[in-house]
């Protein structure tokens, strides 16, 4: 996935949809980098502070479950419009390859079905954390916190599988 951040060029779309998408959901991937980067040097503080000094950062463990949870939902929108998912095709290896379009096509919208549905009920989540306070155990972090960059992500998703759809379903050059 790294290569592709840099060497996208055929990856590009050329409609306006697709480059306004394709930019928004590269801009989530680049910032699901930098938290991972941030929980990575979170991580190795801690450590180092646990094993030679007997202080490790108080809630890391939470902070972690966080920051993983968030940096999982920004990348997927990207690797959707990458086409970077795994494709499991043991048993469409022999179609041919209008079969293996339309296969393409019904997984990208159950695909977009699934996140829009997530979008729906991580907002719901969203709303119920919000109003019942709820917060993590160590540094009374607002669990609302983590959910809040997921809603939009899963929302991106549902957004770039339906275009991916739409790019298969038409022909058009993404």
């Amino acid at each position: 996935m790294a290569d592709a951040l840099f060497v996208d060029r055929q990856l590009r779309p050329n409609a306006l949809v697709g480059r306004i998408l394709f930019k928004v959901c590269r801009f989530f991937a680049v910032c699901a980098g930098i938290i991972l980067i941030l929980m990575a040097l979170m991580s190795l503080t801690s450590i180092v502070g646990r094993t030679f000094f007997q202080h490790p950062i108080l809630g890391d463990y939470e902070l972690v479950q966080i920051m993983s949870a968030i940096a999982v939902s920004m990348s997927l929108p990207f690797c959707q419009t990458c086409r970077g998912h795994i494709i499991v095709d043991f048993f469409s290896t022999g179609l041919p390859a209008k079969a293996n379009k339309m296969l393409d096509i019904v997984a990208s919208l159950l695909l977009a079905t699934a996140a829009f549905i997530l979008t729906w009920r991580i907002g719901v989540g969203f709303n119920d954390m919000l109003t019942n306070r709820d917060a993590s155990m160590l540094l009374d972090i607002p669990t609302w916190w983590g959910y809040l960059p997921m809603v939009p992500s899963f929302f991106l998703l549902g957004c770039a599988a339906l275009y991916t759809a739409w790019v298969d379903f038409s022909g058009a050059s993404a």
